[in-house]
C-alpha cells in the first residue's frame, strides 16, 4: 500500500543515509580484517585495504554528488524568486 502522505524530503535524506552507510560499513570491516590479515597474510590484507580504498572513492562520489544536488537546488530556488 502506497502512503498518501509521503515525505519527499525525509526519503531524500533517508537514501542519502543508506547510500552513506554502506559503503562506511565496508570500510569498517576492510579495516578489521586488514587489521586481523596483516601479519598472517599480507595478500589478503592487501585485497582488504583495496576495498577500502574503493569504498572511500565511492563516499566521495556519493558526497560530491549531493553537494551538486544541493548546489543545483539552490540555484532553482534562486531562479524562482521575485
Amino acid at each position: 500500500m502506497k502512503r498518501i502522505d509521503a515525505d519527499p524530503e525525509g526519503d531524500f535524506y533517508g537514501t542519502i543515509v543508506s547510500e552513506l552507510r554502506q559503503p562506511l560499513t565496508t570500510i569498517s570491516g576492510s579495516a578489521q580484517l586488514a587489521k586481523r590479515l596483516i601479519r598472517t597474510d599480507p595478500a589478503g590484507a592487501s585485497e582488504a585495504l583495496d576495498q577500502l580504498v574503493k569504498q572511500i572513492g565511492r563516499m566521495n562520489m556519493l558526497i560530491a554528488e549531493i553537494r551538486d544536488r544541493a548546489r543545483d537546488a539552490e540555484h532553482m530556488e534562486a531562479l524562482f524568486k521575485t
